[in-house]
């Protein structure tokens, strides 16, 4: 059979099942097996098995887990709740304080989360009441947090970069290493956002004296810090533990989900339906990951079989397009597929055919890592499947799904901003793994 019918057939089959309303790893598994039947017979069939047994018998994806129970306690505790209360004490009367300390609490829930959608919850379910109380603009509220929650996928850990890791044979380390700096930067970008949005608008927020701390004006400094230092030390362990080398990834996952439930019982938050609460979402977000690794496998390895994956290679570097130009080809694709696909079924439909010509155009693993990140994270709040404005719209207290859309516009060119400062300056991914 050719390779022209073999491209057709895969590209219809996904589509058709896609439009159907198909789980996307079943969509995937069941393309992945048609391929390889038709490759190898009955004999590629066998295959299966073994695929199966080694992606659920992945050490490096053990982390996964892991670090979402760590975010899971740490959102049905309420210790994310303590923190942000602390954090806004900390930040002080000045006007607009409260959105700036929602892109602070952000970020730094990033590193303690590995997920854009529990760190969007955690802090939104504690700030947007307040907010919107104290007279704060509904749109620029829910644009902070909707952005502010995509942080989590960027700001190690990320569970985002585990499977590019684990898909590539790429090492993790690296990869969150290499997420810190552009983290911190594209942080600083939303900061700088918000703070120019308040001095040039002042009406979207209110005056100085609506910003005491979460209702409590006598808050000291003293009991802010002993709100943040928890979930700031944790960040510590977990992250420490990898860069100085100490732990893997995995370790470090699981000394994170120890660390969660400490704060918990240091909360005193810690029930039976905290914890079954936890360990439920966390199960469901799990099997849902694991089915589509294993169907993207599936179709991973009918492509490399088939011989279909090199053939589209060898196509794509005899289009003549630059480096540059295969670049923004990229970037116009993820954005259109972020509109209609979540991040991590967007990683394995397309790496599986893109990933071989990305290296040959001479792109840097680690580097294309961070930048995929970006990418995904652009899909989180665009239309009409960004996970991250439902979960705001879910919290909104009755606003509009529009309003939500409308708040987050602004941030999606500070993303793409982002995604030109790492292609004009590589070393943004590159530089902290470098200087270990």
């Amino acid at each position: 059979m050719s390779s022209e019918l073999f491209f057709w057939i895969l590209a219809v089959l996904l589509a058709v099942t896609m439009l159907l309303g198909q789980w996307i790893a079943f969509a995937l598994g069941t393309t992945g097996s048609l391929l390889l039947f038709l490759s190898k017979g009955t004999l590629g069939l066998s295959v299966i098995s073994s695929i199966a047994w080694n992606n659920a018998n992945s050490y490096i994806l053990i982390a996964i887990p892991l670090f979402l129970l760590m975010g899971e306690i740490i959102l049905h505790s309420g210790a994310g709740g303590h923190f942000y209360t602390g954090m806004v004490a900390l930040m002080g009367r000045s006007r607009g304080s409260l959105l700036h300390a929602n892109t602070l609490c952000c970020a730094v829930f990033s590193a303690v989360s590995g997920s854009s959608v529990a760190t969007a919850a955690t802090i939104g379910t504690v700030a947007i009441p307040e907010m919107l109380k104290r007279g704060y603009q509904p749109q620029i509220v829910f644009g902070s947090l909707a952005a502010g929650g995509t942080l989590g996928i960027l700001i190690p850990p990320s569970i985002v970069m585990v499977l590019y890791g684990a898909l590539v044979q790429e090492s993790v380390s690296k990869l969150f290493m290499a997420g810190v700096v552009p983290g911190l930067v594209l942080a600083g970008i939303f900061l700088l956002y918000g703070v120019l949005r308040v001095y040039f608008n002042p009406k979207l927020v209110p005056g100085p004296e609506a910003n005491s701390s979460s209702g409590q004006p006598g808050v000291s400094r003293v009991e802010a810090i002993i709100h943040v230092v928890p979930i700031v030390t944790l960040l510590a362990l977990v992250l420490g533990s990898i860069y100085t080398g100490v732990a893997t990834p995995t370790e470090a996952a699981a000394v994170g989900a120890a660390g969660a439930l400490l704060l918990a019982i240091y909360y005193r938050t810690l029930t039976r339906k905290v914890f079954a609460d936890s360990v439920m979402a966390t199960v469901r977000t799990t099997c849902m990951i694991s089915m589509i690794i294993i169907g993207a496998q599936i179709l991973s390895t009918a492509l490399t079989l088939s011989g279909l994956g090199r053939e589209i290679t060898g196509w794509v570097l005899n289009l003549g397009l630059s480096k540059w130009a295969f670049l923004a080809c990229l970037v116009v694709l993820y954005a259109v597929l972020g509109c209609f696909v979540d991040g991590i079924s967007m990683i394995y439909i397309t790496l599986p055919v893109l990933f071989p010509a990305i290296t040959a155009m001479g792109f840097d693993p680690i580097w294309f890592g961070v930048f995929l990140t970006v990418l995904i994270e652009l899909g989180q709040i665009t239309p009409p499947v960004g996970l991250n404005l439902f979960t705001i719209h879910a919290i909104s207290e009755g606003h509009s799904f529009a309003e939500v859309v409308a708040g987050s516009t602004p941030y999606v060119m500070l993303i793409l901003l982002m995604l030109l400062l790492l292609a004009i300056w590589p070393e943004l991914a590159t530089w902290l793994p470098a200087t270990l």
